[in-house]
């Protein structure tokens, strides 16, 4: 197998009730070039049932302890891609996200870093 444009960093802690959505948008990107790296950062919920469910070759689910900074450094160290795209398990991908942010970092060389804007949407305590 090929190693992908982009790998996605995704630390998941207790966050099952948007879990879904999330792993969604990241698998329905129009970019298909990338690896998922879902890594259960200490989960005491439904997280790993949900990572399981998918049946994804891009998929590549890892379990650590709980310590965040660890386990992004774990995700880091570990990426295949070319490029890393930072995601928690409670955001939501536009589904032009990887594509738009790839051929951006493709342009020029000069860029290191490619950020979005966000859009706050449901209950905000």
């Amino acid at each position: 197998m090929k190693e992908p444009k982009i790998s996605i960093i995704l630390p998941v802690y207790n966050a099952g009730k948007y879990l879904k959505d999330c792993i969604d948008s990241v698998i329905n990107q129009s970019f298909k070039d990338f690896e998922l790296l879902a890594i259960d950062d200490g989960c005491t919920d439904n997280c790993m049932k949900i990572l399981e469910s998918y049946n994804d070759n891009r998929i590549r689910i890892h379990h650590k302890g709980h310590n965040f900074i660890r386990t992004l450094n774990w995700g880091i160290l570990n990426a295949k891609g070319k490029y890393i795209a930072r995601m928690d398990a409670d955001d939501i991908m536009h589904i032009d996200r990887l594509r738009i942010q790839y051929n951006i970092m493709q342009s020029d060389s000069q860029i290191d870093i490619c950020s979005t804007w966000v859009k706050i949407f449901g209950d905000i305590p």
